[in-house]
């Protein structure tokens, strides 16, 4: 896979941010990742991933992120 990733923290409810050096809730200002990268950090963050639990972090690719806030951004239309 090719592209950068954000890693999204459940435990913060935040992106992390670049170097895995703290936590943000804006995704201009997260970390980007390679896919492996963000793949070993989500697999071994807070002792992994346990069966039956949601997952302590989520890798996602930036695509997906900026589609997403493009779309936010055309639903509400300026009314932030």
């Amino acid at each position: 896979m090719s592209g950068a990733y954000l890693i999204w923290s459940n435990e913060h409810m935040a992106w992390w941010r670049p170097g895995s050096a703290g936590y943000t809730t804006h995704a201009e200002a997260a970390g980007r990742y390679t896919h492996e990268q963000a793949l070993s950090i989500s697999a071994n963050a807070r002792d992994g991933w346990r069966p039956g639990s949601p997952p302590p972090e989520i890798p996602v690719a930036e695509a997906d992120v900026l589609v997403c806030e493009a779309r936010y951004h055309q639903m509400v239309g300026g009314r932030e």
